[in-house]
């Protein structure tokens, strides 16, 4: 079936002016402030009007690759327990510098060439020799790569509980596969089930 379609956001015909207020009040408005960006980064598209829709466009544009860096690497985090850079909230100067430049790169240049595919991505790395290794570790590697930052093993690090639950189902046969149904209610003590009581008149 189709999908409904809901306006979010619509972009105003005259753009509202921005000004610096005095000491904050809204009542003394100072000079007028345009939308802009960092200098030491790429400029914003000059033949269009500064919106917010300028900004996201400006934010996913192949001259900008920080934020398909950026992404990779949290997605990385999340299979392999830490980021190929270990600061995710800083990739910066500040933050650490990649263990894999190359690689962060590469999965950045894939994610923009392939209309920004999360599912692209996904594949990629679940499909990757790296991905697959099994989390067993030797006493030579634990001694050379404690930290598994040459990625020589599979990533190892605790599970949520929900996963511990769908894994236990799973090896005893219980889990059912199908989405939806019923609503399941477990028995519960009266005290629990009796409507609030009413304080009013």
């Amino acid at each position: 079936p189709e999908g409904t379609t809901q306006l979010v956001l619509q972009a105003r015909t005259q753009p509202r002016e921005t000004h610096l207020l005095a000491r904050g009040d809204f009542l003394q408005p100072q000079q007028q402030v345009t939308p802009g960006v960092p200098a030491f980064l790429h400029d914003l598209p000059t033949e269009a009007s500064p919106t917010r829709l300028t900004f996201a466009r400006w934010l996913v544009d192949e001259e900008s690759p920080t934020v398909a860096r950026a992404v990779v690497n949290r997605i990385w985090q999340a299979y392999f327990g830490e980021g190929l850079v270990a600061t995710p909230e800083d990739l910066g100067v500040r933050g650490a510098p990649p263990t894999h430049p190359e690689l962060l790169d590469w999965l950045a240049a894939e994610l923009m060439e392939n209309d920004w595919s999360m599912k692209h991505l996904h594949r990629l790395i679940l499909h990757s020799a790296t991905y697959r290794q099994a989390s067993d570790q030797s006493a030579e590697l634990r001694e050379r790569d404690p930290y598994n930052r040459l990625l020589a093993r599979g990533p190892r690090f605790r599970v949520d509980a929900e996963v511990v639950r769908d894994i236990a189902l799973a090896v005893s046969g219980l889990l059912n596969p199908e989405v939806g149904g019923p609503s399941v209610h477990p028995p519960l003590p009266a005290f629990m089930v009796q409507p609030p009581v009413s304080y009013g008149p």
